[in-house]
């Protein structure tokens, strides 16, 4: 099995849907860990699959419109359906981490130099 970085997570009517890329450039939905569509990824790239009788459409969004955090657009028997890409809210969360973290860091920095400023060690 080729290594896999995952570009999406969605639940849809209990059932867990990966949208993943492959090291060797394809592009693979997984519907509860089983492969349902593999394209080489292109732009444009659309992929359809069956849950029941309902007919699943993925493809990916033109990234220069604005929706960065749904890279994908899903469509349920042709209408288009709103989703959570549960891997954003998790990346998103890890930003705030990140911008937390910073702070702290900058905050300390700014304080020794601050220290160091106004209360010099005076040397004999």
């Amino acid at each position: 099995m080729s290594p896999m970085l995952k570009l999406a997570l969605y639940y849809i009517d209990n059932h867990k849907i990966e949208v993943v890329h492959t090291f060797f450039g394809k592009e693979k939905i997984l519907l509860d860990g089983r492969t349902v569509s593999k394209k080489i990824t292109e732009v444009g790239t659309e992929h359809t699959f069956t849950i029941g009788e309902n007919r699943y459409w993925i493809a990916q969004r033109d990234i220069s419109k604005g929706e960065k955090l749904n890279r994908f657009e899903v469509r349920k028997n042709g209408s288009p359906i709103s989703l959570v890409n549960i891997l954003s809210q998790k990346s998103s969360n890890q930003m705030i981490l990140i911008v937390i973290l910073c702070g702290l860091g900058t905050g300390f920095i700014l304080g020794v130099i601050l220290y160091k400023l106004l209360w010099p060690t005076v040397s004999l």
